[in-house]
């Protein structure tokens, strides 16, 4: 009697969870995912990389937001990827890493995308983006709930951008200040879609923040991020000033023609940098590439 009892319990348990009926819609799934990014090479450089993982799960059915998680750097260094609880169905997973204070997340399916938070509002000038990571995955959980693995392989989705001004400080503003000069990249993606797809049609212009030359007393140094752009983009780096007006007599700075001319690779490069020297001369700006081992941390 008491063994009979005990199996009545447990067919009632099962019925009430709902997940040895032949309908197992209601039944969760464990799906066990790991993040890995490479760059360039074959090796994890994830943790070097990546402090933060931003996920959005959709369901392929009808588009609609089925989850949505964010990982910070502590979750990360525990277990780089994440557990997750899904139904039977099929999924895309769209992961954006260190998305942070310089990117808004628009995540509605048919719209989404991905920009300076500026863009969304329209009421101030982009400053350049963070250093942003792309990842995404399509999975099917099966509804014989059998457990779920796969991996989220990361791309990167910016651009590092080194530009030295050298022979400005004091040339151009007062002496031992900062220069009344802005400088604006122009001609870039003004945001990218969850496919990270760069906007085509939709540019915008970089004002980044201008920084003393630590190794250089006339010198400034910029250092940003900006969206992916091709080699092939026209793109161009203006010096202004404070009133928007260039500086420059023959007009803004062909990154284009810079890349083209040094032979920069960013098409086929994960950790593509773009780095420019531009040296002011008695007959105007000069041109040049420039070592950006050189370069100092310490400001972004």
């Amino acid at each position: 009697m008491k063994s009979g009892l005990l199996i009545l319990l447990g067919a009632a348990f099962c019925l009430l969870t709902g997940c040895i009926r032949e309908d197992r819609s209601d039944c969760s799934c464990d799906v066990f995912l790991d993040f890995l990014y490479t760059g360039d090479g074959q090796t994890d450089i994830f943790p070097d990389k990546i402090d933060k993982v931003n996920m959005y799960v959709y369901s392929a059915a009808d588009r609609s937001l089925a989850g949505e998680y964010e990982l910070d750097k502590a979750a990360l260094t525990e277990h780089q990827g994440i557990h997750l609880y899904l139904r039977p169905g099929n999924y895309r997973i769209v992961c954006w890493g260190n998305a942070a204070d310089r990117t808004h997340i628009h995540k509605v399916y048919d719209e989404a995308k991905v920009a300076e938070p500026v863009w969304f509002k329209s009421d101030e000038f982009f400053t350049g983006n963070d250093e942003l990571y792309f990842s995404e995955l399509e999975i099917s959980v099966p509804e014989t709930l059998r457990d779920v693995e796969e991996t989220c392989n990361f791309e990167c989705s910016h651009i590092d951008m080194y530009v030295q001004l050298k022979g400005f400080k004091g040339a151009i503003g007062p002496d031992g200040q900062k220069a009344d000069i802005a400088v604006a990249h122009t001609g870039l993606p003004a945001y990218t879609d969850f496919f990270n797809v760069p906007a085509q049609n939709e540019k915008c212009e970089v004002i980044p923040e201008i920084h003393d030359d630590p190794d250089n007393e006339d010198s400034y140094i910029l250092r940003y991020h900006v969206l992916r752009f091709s080699e092939q983009e026209e793109t161009a780096i203006d010096i202004r000033d404070l009133e928007g007006n260039s500086i420059l007599d023959d007009g803004p700075i062909s990154v284009t023609d810079f890349i083209c001319n040094y032979g920069v690779e960013i098409d086929d490069v994960q950790e593509a940098s773009v780095a420019i020297k531009l040296t002011l001369g008695p007959v105007g700006v000069e041109v040049a590439d420039w070592n950006i081992v050189d370069v100092k941390p310490g400001f972004d």
